[in-house]
């Protein structure tokens, strides 16, 4: 109670001051006494309460569309209204009203953060669970729901560090109470977010070779962040059956698991038929959550600009250029895209809904360029960590009990770039190893913070309201096909100008992480060893020795599917080696995972994987990045569930996306039709 009663003089104070500034500012107010710029503070207080009241009791009934017009005009009128009856103060019209309405707002969000006031948690208790319990029909029942939280990027290495470090300690209580364990998974070979969901989400990832790659039979290249891609991967990769089939939500994934409901999901956005939920997270169109959403929008860029300098003054070992003044907008961007995640993810559980499952990717986003074990990434975790504590907090108000169960869908792994090691790029060692006999295209980074970006976007001018409509006209020039494209890969333009080189292109060059992948535009199917070496017989030669390549994956006519190393091959069909395995330092599973990604149509002609050293624990990324994954090496591969000890699991180790669907399906289904014990009955718990 101290503490409450010292914060709220502390912000009153800091209203004092902000509206005696304002008034300097503003021609249209005027603060004649002391008695009135105390009033006006406090009875701003007043007044965000009686504004939420009046829209959770009468508003909110009203079309979704109306939300940003009338809450604007209702938080600045009742301010323009009522801070005229206050002695000593005059506004002058609603402008102003607003204008001081939004400034004070901005300033208590920058306020709250430095004190780290409990302003969200009121707000979920106090206009969250107050409008659901209004509007959102919640189902009361007994049988538990599941919630799903993965925190993208974050190996199981790194989240036992953030546990013991204190970076989590919502998720440490968990442990220490014993309520939840860890349990360790490893993934495919592509260590990416597009195979690891369509593997945890639909359990079919088949098909699924990278987070980019060549399509032999439409002669075009796949960009899984694409919407109209991730549509048709979806399509291919569902049998009906998914995670959250059957009355589920999905909120900020690739891809939706067949939810019911599906917001911010790359494998939705061009579904009109899908459900996004009652449109609770319109109610955050409003004065008082903006000005915040902005305020807290602006702190992160600086927050970025200022990490991104230590980092340089710290002399980290490795540092990018990709970590620009302009990548702390896009971070700031994915940020504020967790917020509202966490808004919407509330309204879910607080609606009973069976199955939700959220996506939080800021921590991979960042430790891409600062490093997966940076006091930057760290900090990032004990963000997230607070908002599962708002989520925690909620599920007390729920109309029912949950399992929470927090994952990964992959790690990181940490090295410098290709280039930063040995002063050329994939690109260029394939282009001197072809002798300019062919024309190369490459493509070399990866941004997925656009993947975020426009996927908010293209929400946003999808739903089928005015403010939609208004947006889309205002993005029109950023928009092709009737969808949002954002950034380097997206721009019509550029687009245009890749394909003409894609076209005229005999080789492509794609980057993974640590994995390379190299196409022969020309061939209708998989070319062959023996093939490569007449048409590029230095290729392969170059690529195996040089020293940061660790092996190369090529299919032969005579020998199946091998692997070459510097001094040996590994026989992948008859699963033999001769000379020194190639696989020795990539784990006891490297060769079932190559035998998979071989196994595919789409599989590239020309896998290259970096070297790993399992000493130092670091492999070379073909990307401009300090921590990447993609490919086999260290921690990108071993990810982790965070579950409830009551969900029995078995001493087998986990292998594979699609093993940790039939995971968490056996649970979903087992507990919600009531087979728990008999399930439990038959599995031997995990240590």
């Amino acid at each position: 109670m101290r503490r409450q009663a010292i914060q709220s003089f502390v912000v009153t104070g800091v209203n004092i001051v902000v509206l005696l500034f304002l008034s300097l500012w503003l021609d249209n107010l005027q603060i004649q006494s002391a008695v009135g710029v105390v009033g006006i503070s406090i009875l701003y207080i007043f007044l965000q309460s009686a504004y939420w009241w009046l829209f959770i009791n009468f508003f909110s009934w009203l079309p979704v569309w109306l939300y940003p017009l009338l809450t604007f005009i209702l938080a600045g009128g009742l301010i323009f209204l009522f801070g005229n009856l206050v002695p000593g103060i005059l506004i002058a019209d609603f402008a102003t009203g607003l204008q001081i309405t939004m400034a004070l707002t901005s300033v208590n969000a920058f306020v709250g953060s430095l004190l780290s006031l409990d302003i969200d948690e009121k707000f979920d208790s106090n206009v969250t669970r107050k409008l659901v319990a209004r509007r959102g029909d919640p189902e009361v029942t007994s049988v538990p729901g599941f919630l799903f939280l993965e925190i993208d990027g974050l190996s199981e290495k790194i989240f036992r560090q953030a546990l013991s470090g204190g970076f989590m300690p919502t998720l440490y209580s968990w442990l220490k109470r014993g309520s939840h364990q860890i349990l360790g998974w490893e993934t495919d070979f592509t260590s990416q977010t597009c195979a690891m969901q369509t593997g945890i989400l639909f359990g079919n990832n088949d098909e699924v070779p990278a987070y980019r790659w060549w399509d032999r039979k439409n002669r075009r290249l796949i960009l899984s962040g694409d919407p109209r891609t991730s549509a048709e991967i979806e399509k291919k990769v569902s049998r009906g059956m998914g995670l959250l089939s059957d009355g589920g939500a999905s909120r900020g994934n690739m891809f939706s698991g067949d939810a019911t409901e599906s917001l911010f999901t790359f494998g939705t956005l061009l579904d009109p038929s899908r459900g996004t939920g009652p449109g609770f997270y319109l109610y955050l169109v409003s004065p008082f959550i903006i000005a915040r959403l902005i305020t807290r929008y602006f702190m992160e860029v600086v927050r970025e600009w200022w990490q991104a300098l230590m980092q340089r003054l710290r002399r980290d070992k490795y540092i990018v250029s990709a970590r620009g003044p302009i990548y702390a907008f896009f971070r700031a961007a994915v940020v504020l895209l967790q917020d509202l995640i966490t808004y919407v993810t509330i309204n879910d559980v607080l609606r009973g809904l069976p199955a939700v499952y959220a996506l939080y990717v800021s921590y991979d986003d960042v430790a891409h360029y600062a490093g997966m074990d940076s006091p930057d990434a760290f900090k990032v975790l004990r963000e997230i960590d607070r908002h599962f504590a708002r989520i925690e907090r909620a599920l007390q108000f729920a109309p029912r009990p949950y399992h929470v169960i927090v994952l990964s869908d992959h790690g990181q792994s940490t090295g410098p770039t290709f280039q930063a090691a040995y002063g050329i790029t994939l690109e260029q060692l394939v282009n001197a190893s072809i002798h300019g006999d062919s024309t190369v295209y490459a493509s070399l980074n990866t941004n997925e913070f656009w993947d975020a970006v426009n996927a908010f976007l293209n929400e946003s001018i999808h739903a089928n309201t005015r403010t939609a409509r208004v947006l889309n006209t205002m993005i029109r020039s950023k928009t092709a096909e009737g969808m949002v494209a954002f950034g380097p890969e997206r721009n019509k333009n550029r687009k245009l100008r890749e394909q003409k080189k894609i076209d005229a292109a005999q080789v492509v060059v794609l980057a993974s992480g640590c994995a390379g992948l190299i196409y022969f535009t020309d061939a209708s199917q998989r070319m062959s060893y023996e093939e490569i070496q007449i048409r590029y017989p230095d290729l392969i030669l170059n690529l195996i020795q040089h020293p940061g390549i660790g092996f190369v994956l090529v299919r032969s006519e005579e020998n199946g599917d091998l692997v070459l190393g510097k001094a040996g091959i590994y026989f992948l069909d008859s699963d033999t080696y001769e000379g020194e395995n190639p696989l020795k330092n990539y784990g006891p599973n490297a060769a079932a995972h190559l035998r998979r990604e071989s196994s595919f149509a789409s599989c590239p002609d020309i896998i290259v994987n970096t070297a790993y050293d399992p000493l130092t624990g670091e492999l070379c990324s073909f990307e401009n990045q300090v921590s990447h994954h993609g490919g086999l090496g260290g921690p990108q591969n071993f990810p982790f569930i965070f579950h409830p000890v009551s969900l029995p699991v078995n001493g087998q180790p986990l292998v594979g996306a699609v093993q940790v669907y039939q995971l968490l399906k056996g649970w979903r289904d087992a507990v919600q039709r009531q087979m728990l014990p008999e399930l439990s009955e038959s599995i031997v718990t995990h240590n």
